[in-house]
């Protein structure tokens, strides 16, 4: 079963997501930035569901030390925001390091495909990586993951900086959207290499 860390310091919030969640995963609860990184040290989550708005230390600082940290950075993060993101919002803050954000209150229906959009393509990329890393070899196991990975942050992030941005400052986006799809269409291409190596190793067998 799958863990999930969730940080609020809400107990009403945390209860509720673990009654929405729970039946499918484990449920971590911690209440404030610091026992976050207390909890994920400790229990290694898949995923961690963070609270922005907490005291002394607000989400985005717990953020920022959960990437510092070798042994949690490679841990998804999914923020929890009582309101919308807006461009002030998220300036000078780390918002490339998040899969996606949730917005307070939401339905259980909003909140498991949040998490099974995250958990769902890792699920696909480690499964392709564990064949490749039989048929191909580990070198190349490991770029393709990291590829996979790569591209399924950076499509989750153009749809996190769209959803926070306003109708005016959308049109500003274009440009930049346009060279993230560039850099993702780069980076398929060469994800799909590797696949048809391992179809033909496979076939060859």
């Amino acid at each position: 079963m799958r863990k999930i860390l969730v940080v609020d310091d809400e107990k009403e919030i945390v209860e509720l997501v673990e009654n929405m969640l729970g039946e499918k995963y484990r449920i971590i609860k911690a209440y404030s930035g610091e026992e976050c990184i207390e909890k994920a040290r400790k229990e290694k989550p898949d995923l961690i569901l963070l609270d922005i708005m907490m005291p002394v230390m607000d989400g985005w600082e717990t953020l920022k030390k959960l990437k510092e940290d070798e042994k949690l950075k490679d841990i998804p993060v999914s923020m929890l925001t009582a309101l919308p993101l807006t461009p002030s919002d998220t300036k000078d803050k780390p918002i490339d390091k998040i899969e996606n954000y949730i917005v307070k209150p939401f339905t259980k229906k909003i909140l498991q495909k949040k998490i099974e959009d995250i958990f769902k393509k890792e699920k696909e990329a480690e499964e392709i990586y564990e064949e490749l890393k039989d048929k191909v070899g580990e070198e190349i196991a490991d770029e393709y993951l990291k590829i996979v990975k790569s591209i399924n942050r950076h499509t989750r992030l153009i749809e996190v900086i769209i959803d926070c941005t306003t109708e005016e400052f959308k049109q500003s986006l274009k440009n930049v959207v346009t060279s993230q799809k560039r850099f993702i269409n780069a980076m398929k291409k060469r994800a799909e290499e590797i696949e048809r190596l391992l179809k033909e190793r496979k076939d060859g067998e």
